[in-house]
């Protein structure tokens, strides 16, 4: 027999990572950090798919607010032990500490003997009677609209149980019309199809869409360029984590609209045909766009290879978000190695990132380089910036760069580049820039120069125009 589910409760700070952060970073996350060795063996316990709710910690808010369940057993990353959860569903009404202790059936809950650890087991009485308390979580199955009880291939129903999508409805008239009367299909056009009844997706439906705008989701595949093609079938199959993310974390259902894109400047406006136990069913409403990426092109060489507690997936995020154009691990004398592990963890961080901020062209995580190689690519750069203390600041470099507005900028790891790497690349061509008299974590300097250089680049093409 296989081993039953265990319950767990992980403690966090709402000011650190809150349920809005789990929720809104594709349900993933890695939970790590956790120095006690009691609430190790607990994190170690923990098999694939056992549940653990997610407490607010902290004076303003102890309570259980949300469920995660394990997608990844404990493993060792960079001397951190950690696991993975997923955003399962919220509470349907959060369960605070006091209601907890005023609870007979909770009168031998561990959280009150040791309020101190981060990670507390659970008995499934005790499991129970929290969910009970708040009402159960979205996605358990309890609200009458859970979509683990659809059978596979099922259409999801917008107004009823025996009622058809009115999308799906015209989509099968137009399909009997097609084949009875093929010239009929010549004179189709897009604007046709956004005649198609489909429920708008407003903005502020949810408040994570920066820029107002339908929610966005990566798809490999784009629908083709035929609007023709969606009429007679050819849709795209949305699976895996963005799955997850539309129906679990936005709750979406069939004809909400949302845009997909490919990471390459495709983008596609459609809506969500039908949705079954394994994915959803996509159809576009007008022809894909391809947006060329932008002139701009800045390459970010940083030793990250050594920070951790998310220091790393913080780092690669905002440079994301900023608009870099790829990101390099620097490998050198005090920073040798990156755990492929963590490479793999921070591919989904980029595609995270480039879904909140909208960007169409994904950031390009680059294999690890050491200096001797990035030497021969400084040479070929025509500028290339290197992160050094007690250098002329870095404004003073880009005002005598001749409007460029692509190149390099290098950051060394914790402490610092040795004095032979710096020269190394001063060699080479790069210039050393200052940025100001503190001393700079590896992050901070990463994102400080790369904000700077961005800015720059802005004004310089404004300038032009």
């Amino acid at each position: 027999m296989g081993k039953s589910k265990q319950y767990f409760l992980l403690k966090t700070e709402p000011s650190e990572w809150s349920w809005d952060d789990q929720a809104s970073n594709g349900g993933i996350t890695k939970w790590d950090g956790v120095k006690n060795k009691q609430a190790q063996k607990c994190l170690k316990s923990m098999t694939l798919h056992d549940l653990c709710f997610f407490y607010h910690s902290g004076a303003k808010a102890r309570r259980v607010v949300g469920v995660v369940t394990v997608v990844r057993e404990w493993y060792v990353e960079d001397d951190d032990g950690a696991v993975d959860v997923k955003a399962v569903g919220e509470m349907r009404r959060p369960v605070d500490l006091k209601e907890m202790k005023g609870d007979e059936g909770l009168k031998n809950f561990a959280l009150f003997k040791q309020p101190r650890l981060s990670v507390v087991p659970l008995s499934e009485s005790i499991w129970k009677r929290i969910c009970d308390l708040g009402g159960g979580y979205e996605g358990d199955g309890e609200d009458g609209g859970g979509r683990e009880e659809e059978e596979e291939g099922e259409t999801s129903l917008a107004d009823g149980p025996m009622a058809m999508s009115s999308s799906k409805l015209i989509l099968l008239q137009m399909q009997t019309l097609i084949s009875a009367r093929p010239r009929f299909a010549q004179v189709l056009t897009t604007s046709w199809l956004r005649t198609l009844s489909v429920r708008a997706f407003s903005s502020s439906d949810y408040g994570d869409q920066s820029r107002g705008g339908l929610p966005r989701f990566y798809s490999e595949i784009l629908p083709p360029s035929k609007a023709i093609s969606a009429l007679l079938g050819n849709v795209v199959r949305v699976q895996g984590d963005e799955f997850w993310h539309m129906t679990k974390v936005l709750r979406l259902s069939a004809n909400d609209r949302v845009e997909l894109f490919n990471g390459k400047g495709g983008l596609v406006e459609g809506f969500i045909e039908n949705v079954d136990r394994t994915g959803v069913d996509f159809v576009a409403l007008n022809d894909p766009k391809l947006i060329p990426p932008q002139n701009t092109q800045w390459h970010v060489f940083a030793g990250f290879g050594t920070l951790k507690g998310g220091r790393a997936d913080w780092l690669v995020e905002k440079c994301t978000e900023l608009g870099a154009s790829s990101v390099t691990p620097l490998l050198s004398e005090r920073c040798p190695s990156i755990s492929e592990n963590r490479v793999d963890r921070l591919e989904r961080v980029i595609l995270a990132a480039s879904k909140q901020c909208q960007r169409l062209h994904e950031m390009v995580l680059k294999p690890p380089i050491e200096i001797d190689d990035l030497s021969h690519l400084i040479a070929q750069s025509k500028l290339a910036l290197l992160a050094a203390a007690k250098a002329a600041p870095v404004l003073g470099a880009l005002t005598s760069s001749s409007q460029e507005t692509s190149g390099l900028i290098i950051i060394g790891p914790e402490g610092d580049f040795s004095e032979k790497e710096v020269s190394m690349m001063i060699e080479a061509g790069a210039t050393a820039v200052g940025l100001g008299p503190h001393r700079l974590r590896v992050e901070t300097a990463t994102i400080a120069l790369l904000a700077t250089v961005m800015l720059w680049s802005d004004s310089q093409r404004s300038s032009v125009c």
